[in-house]
């Protein structure tokens, strides 16, 4: 009799784990229940050797573990996924945050022909109360920002229609074997944050296009890889990020634009934010401005 894993495509998950080993065994989990399809886990982890995950690796041959000592960044923790992806014979990668779940057993599996045809397919993305965390995304170059389609509105129906969008989030993306095999990669100097954006327009000018599927859903415990006493480091990052955005993808007209109006949100969060007691978020978002600056006008880094 036919191995019936054999007809099914494969799909290799991408999960990076920093702490939060908890959150990151029910995401793994979610995935490795999904229906028509053969999953496999990439689990990658940041400042860490992994102990945590002896028993799961014990129990659970469809897990490959690569652990880092140091903290090599969102981006790079997925370049090293990526390459473990075209080492086996995966059609598909899946990106999911650790922090992520699929909403049901076939969600990955609506994710599959859409992926196929264009190179690229994002779900539908909600937060636990049912509002929405990401229904594609929008690039809003001249106000140095790419945002999620919906964020935060209520799930009314209104992004109900599958269409193509210009970016889409990695806490939950499908992609297709042939966007690595075309070598497109996270670039990893952002860290954190942006780099997802800077990999979508990538894949588009190389003739790819992203798909939004609404039938498929992820839910998405925001923020729960990122917490509170974190927050300082990731405005940083999220600021001077903005910046390299535009520098990656943009000629001097947006960059300048995008740049002055950026200026004027970070000035304002210098007034607001000490009134409000979050002098250090304040603090953090300069820090990024200024450090982005040298990104925005000096060589690709």
């Amino acid at each position: 009799m036919a191995d019936p894993a054999a007809t099914r495509p494969r799909v290799d998950a991408i999960i990076v784990n920093f702490h939060q080993p908890g959150l990151t065994q029910s995401a793994i989990r979610s995935f490795l229940d999904s229906v028509g399809i053969d999953p496999r886990v990439i689990l990658v982890e940041n400042e860490g050797d992994g102990a945590w995950a002896g028993d799961l690796l014990a129990r659970e041959p469809r897990i490959e573990l690569i652990a880092n000592r140091a903290n090599v960044g969102f981006g790079a923790a997925c370049n090293q996924g990526f390459a473990a992806v075209l080492r086996g014979d995966a059609q598909f990668v899946l990106l999911l945050n650790n922090d992520a779940a699929a909403a049901t057993a076939d969600a990955v599996l609506r994710l599959i022909d859409p992926a196929a045809r264009a190179g690229l397919a994002a779900p539908r993305i909600l937060l636990p109360d049912g509002r929405i965390y990401a229904a594609g995304g929008r690039v809003e170059p001249w106000r140095a920002r790419c945002r999620n389609r919906g964020f935060h509105e209520p799930d009314a129906g209104q992004y109900d229609r599958p269409n193509e969008t210009p970016f889409a989030s990695a806490c939950a993306l499908l992609i297709h074997r042939r966007v690595l095999e075309a070598g497109l990669r996270f670039h990893a100097p952002y860290f954190l944050y942006y780099e997802d954006a800077d990999f979508c327009l990538a894949a588009r000018r190389a003739g790819f296009r992203i798909r939004y599927v609404p039938e498929s859903r992820f839910i998405h415990h925001e923020s729960a890889s990122t917490a509170t006493p974190l927050r300082p480091r990731l405005l940083f990052y999220t600021t001077r990020n903005r910046l390299l955005f535009l520098r990656r993808n943009y000629g001097w007209p947006i960059r300048l634009v995008g740049g002055v109006y950026l200026a004027g949100v970070v000035a304002v969060r210098q007034i607001v934010g000490p009134l409000r007691g979050r002098g250090d978020a304040a603090r953090a978002t300069a820090r990024g401005y200024l450090a982005g600056l040298g990104l925005l006008s000096g060589a690709d880094k």
